[in-house]
């Protein structure tokens, strides 16, 4: 049964770079004071200077990718955390819930590497991202590992995976079935950009 406009519940406006950096600096410092730590602590656990930590929390610098993973580890929390965007009040229901391709929320603060929830949050049963990766941008560098299983469709260009020692190669339509508590990572290593559909379930990225 098709779904009208005035049936269907909507996420709001877009933020700006600037507000979605603020954001994720206030994300990691409420975490990282929910749990007693200092900023020179966390740097360390992260391996990183005190001065970027600083800086990240006070919405002053774009953090790499794997700067999140470790901040994320560190803080014992998904890198999903770390969307940014309005979560809905309203705990998960029945109703039709749309996101529209420009009410995305977004984790990645450069164009080169760029991921996008297409789920209104993280507490449904099934977590869905659109990942943009630029030529030759890998993302992470090293592998992790989180609960649950991930499956993914290359959209468009070619894509490597990585699963423990074993290297996959996709292009456009090819699909991968992973087993999330393996080490794993994925990559564009081609001089185009590339586009990845990701489902995982439990939430847990």
């Amino acid at each position: 049964m098709p779904i009208s406009e005035s049936s269907a519940k909507s996420v709001g406006p877009p933020e700006t770079r600037e507000e979605r950096l603020r954001d994720l600096g206030g994300i990691i410092r409420e975490l990282r004071q929910e749990q007693r730590l200092s900023t020179v602590a966390l740097a360390k656990a992260c391996g990183v200077s005190t001065s970027l930590i600083s800086q990240v929390e006070r919405g002053l610098t774009s953090p790499s990718l794997d700067v999140l993973w470790a901040i994320a580890q560190a803080l014992d929390v998904p890198i999903g955390t770390f969307f940014q965007g309005d979560t809905l009040a309203e705990p998960p229901g029945k109703d039709p819930i749309v996101v529209r391709a420009d009410q995305r929320k977004t984790l990645g603060m450069h164009s080169e590497l760029t991921y996008e929830l297409l789920s209104p949050d993280l507490r449904h049963q099934i977590e869905f991202i659109w990942v943009e990766f630029g030529p030759g941008v890998e993302g992470p560098l090293a592998p992790f590992t989180h609960p649950g299983e991930e499956q993914m469709v290359v959209i468009q260009g070619e894509m490597h995976f990585w699963v423990d020692d074993a290297v996959y190669v996709l292009h456009a339509g090819d699909c991968i079935t992973i087993d999330a508590s393996r080490p794993h990572r994925a990559g564009n290593r081609s001089d185009a950009p590339a586009i990845v559909l990701a489902a995982i379930t439990p939430p847990s990225f």
